[in-house]
């Protein structure tokens, strides 16, 4: 009995051996992968990353829910519009529409220009014209009227401004054209 526990003694020696030094091989992998990962991560959070938004964004400072267009075109477009052009086909997130009833037929509005008051819209990069219009309108408007009927009627705010309108941080300020003319 006591040769039978020598052996079984040596062999379970043996193993722990074995599975020490492996486990010992496995900590110095652990090791140096740890040393790589913090060399990479030190590296990319140690970057000064520029923050400015690539486009050129307009702010709503009204006190009304818009949806703000800004362009080079000349005229009202009406890429506000969901599923209008053929390359609105891609796969749609909810959250990136609203579907208004204007009577009776259902239309989708691009979230895109969306701007709640005090918000930023959505912006346009490149602005490869000095000149860009910015038009605007009321979320009241754009819910309970067509595109035609709102051309027709121009139920929009029209601007046309150039780059130089814009701040540092290429937005401009959208304001009721009463306290534009203060600023």
């Amino acid at each position: 009995m006591y040769t039978f526990c020598k052996v079984k003694n040596s062999v379970f020696t043996h193993f722990l051996h074995k599975f020490a030094s492996k486990m010992n091989m496995n900590m110095k992998i652990s090791r140096k992968i740890l040393i790589v990962m913090s060399i990479i991560l030190t590296t990319f959070t140690s970057c000064v990353m520029d923050t400015m938004p690539l486009g050129y964004r307009v702010k709503n400072c009204t006190k009304d829910t818009l949806f703000i267009d800004l362009t080079v075109s000349d005229t009202l477009t009406d890429d506000i519009y969901w599923g209008i052009h053929p390359e609105d086909t891609i796969g749609l997130v909810p959250e990136d529409t609203t579907s208004v009833y204007i009577h009776g037929e259902k239309v989708i509005l691009y979230n895109f220009y969306y701007a709640l008051p005090d918000s930023t819209s959505g912006g346009i990069y490149p602005l490869d014209k000095d000149t860009c219009y910015i038009y605007t309108i009321k979320k009241q408007i754009i819910t309970s009227h067509t595109l035609d009927e709102i051309r027709v009627r121009k139920l929009y705010d029209r601007r046309a401004v150039t780059k130089k309108d814009f701040n540092k941080n290429r937005i401009y300020e959208y304001r009721p054209v009463e306290s534009a003319r203060s600023h």
